[in-house]
């Protein structure tokens, strides 16, 4: 199944430079999307990221180590999965 997990730009950045280039969490994040949404008198950039149930649990478990900030935003899409 599918999920899409949404990050703020920061978390992305975070979780990818704690990453090996040859490690499946680091391929699953540079497939990401920036998009650009109003927050009130800003811009907030958020990477979203497509991917399988099981890639998103790899990410959890990396950011559970290594960017514990980005943790509520993976397990947010693991209780939503997308409807693609």
């Amino acid at each position: 199944m599918k999920v899409t997990i949404e990050l703020p730009l920061e978390n992305y950045d975070q979780l990818l430079h704690k990453c090996e280039t040859s490690s499946p969490e680091f391929s699953v994040l540079v497939n990401g999307c920036i998009d650009r949404r109003p927050i009130g008198d800003h811009v907030e950039r958020i990477v979203q990221i497509l991917c399988e149930t099981e890639q998103a649990l790899g990410l959890l478990s990396r950011a559970t180590r290594d960017c514990p900030d980005a943790i509520a935003a993976i397990k947010q899409a693991l209780r939503f999965p997308a409807d693609q």
